[in-house]
């Protein structure tokens, strides 16, 4: 018995002499190795708002990865047009295109962007990175599909003044190939036309000659022809929209006239005397209220009226006794007025005739939102032109101011004669004196 207790002392003492044995180093790396983690301790806790190791994280990707998700962005712009819902206001880079499809831009773009991501990335997660991708296509497509539907719209309309057309534009979404537009007057139809859609677009232009009936609106703006557009696709959906009655208002037949007197002071034996050098006349264009007319010493009653844009041509004639003693020629494009004017080299308050070929005509320009001077046959010494007594008045009486309007929008368009604006004029024996009152020839 005591033997076996001897043997098992024997191993237990070796045991601990092997224990004693081990080297402090290499329990202070055991000890490293096998430490237990613990939850609460400040380094053994993970750092959640670093981005170490986050290969998703916008700082950590690579530089084509960024540039990969900003043509993701613009690619994703750049569909909403391509797909007929215009969010951007960005259907003016499909009508620069022409025949091209906008949709290869933004597909081309969403390729380049896909494949730089991918590579900045791990690839292991290309499925979620092709959902993405195919999400941000599908967006804009889905949503001119829900809002824009088959249904067409109607924006940029306008006016080509240089070619007297009305022009718009029709916009659609994928499954819009074709349209009709057609335009009314008070509802009756005066125009229609159809057209194929081209990258989601078809502009019309139309001949203002093929549907103007009468001015949209009166001289204090209210509305009296009502123009109407409406667009409507290949399986019957329409829109319609008012056309702006500004935009309708093309023939003119309204005009009024004013004058004032250009004196001078003449020194002689008996003293000074004031006499009529001659006149200026001023011209008004635009929708007036009829009730508007001449005023005694040369004025008119106008005060406010409409300007209006169109094309047409005015002759002012000044008549006495049933001749025309002086006349000039207007011609008008949209706003812009243009006449001939024979005063060009003269200068300063001439008393005596001149020789007519050392003023050559020149051509002056204005516009029709102001009063316009009419053509003089001289200039003072501020450069205004007016008409000399000689060259028109011939005795005291009644002188009409005659204004006679021809508009060119179509062959058939009305010529308007304005012919109350006449004043008694007595300068033979009242000169400066006379007040110029209104006559009737």
């Amino acid at each position: 018995m005591s033997g076996l207790l001897d043997k098992a002392n024997a191993t237990k003492a070796d045991t601990i002499i092997e224990a004693e044995a081990i080297e402090p180093a290499t329990i202070e790396e055991k000890v490293k190795a096998d430490a237990p983690k613990n939850s609460n301790s400040s380094t053994g806790m993970l750092d959640e708002g670093s981005n170490e190791g986050n290969p998703l994280s916008f700082a950590n990707i690579s530089t084509n990865g960024k540039i990969g998700y900003g043509l993701a962005l613009v690619g994703f712009i750049l569909m909403w047009p391509s797909s007929g819902f215009n969010l951007f206001g960005l259907s003016v880079l499909q009508e620069l295109l022409g025949f091209i499809p906008l949709w290869i831009i933004p597909l081309s773009l969403f390729g380049g962007s896909f494949y730089l991501i991918w590579d900045a990335v791990d690839r292991q997660k290309t499925i979620v990175l092709s959902i993405c991708t195919l999400l941000l296509i599908a967006t804009p497509v889905l949503a001119g599909m829900a809002l824009s539907g088959s249904a067409a719209g109607i924006s940029d309309l306008s006016i080509d003044e240089k070619n007297d057309k009305l022009t718009f534009l029709v916009r659609g979404s994928f499954f819009v190939s074709s349209v009709t537009a057609s335009i009314s007057a008070d509802g009756a139809e005066v125009w229609t036309e159809s057209g194929e859609m081209s990258n989601n677009l078809h502009r019309f232009e139309v001949s203002l000659s093929d549907i103007f009936v009468a001015n949209a609106q009166s001289y204090d703006s209210s509305t009296i022809t009502n123009y109407e557009l409406t667009v409507t696709t290949e399986d019957g959906k329409s829109s319609t929209i008012p056309i702006t009655p500004e935009l309708m208002n093309r023939e003119m037949n309204d005009a009024s006239i004013r004058f004032s007197t250009v004196t001078h002071t003449d020194d002689n034996q008996a003293g000074s005397e004031v006499v009529v050098e001659g006149i200026r006349v001023d011209l008004a264009l635009g929708l007036m209220n009829p009730s508007e007319g001449p005023l005694s010493g040369g004025g008119s009653s106008l005060s406010t009226y409409k300007t209006i844009a169109t094309d047409y041509s005015v002759d002012v004639k000044i008549k006495y006794g049933g001749s025309v003693v002086w006349d000039t020629t207007i011609v008008v494009d949209g706003i812009d007025a243009t006449w001939d004017s024979p005063a060009s080299c003269a200068s300063g308050k001439l008393l005596t005739p001149r020789d007519e070929s050392d003023c050559p005509v020149k051509s002056v320009t204005g516009q029709t939102v102001y009063w316009i001077g009419l053509a003089g046959t001289i200039e003072d010494d501020a450069g205004a032109e007016y008409l000399e007594r000689d060259k028109f008045y011939e005795d005291d009486g009644c002188y009409t101011f005659e204004v006679t309007i021809t508009n060119d929008l179509y062959s058939t368009s009305p010529t308007t004669v304005i012919d109350e604006y006449a004043w008694n004029l007595s300068w033979e024996s009242d000169e400066v004196d006379s007040e110029n009152e209104v006559c009737s020839a």
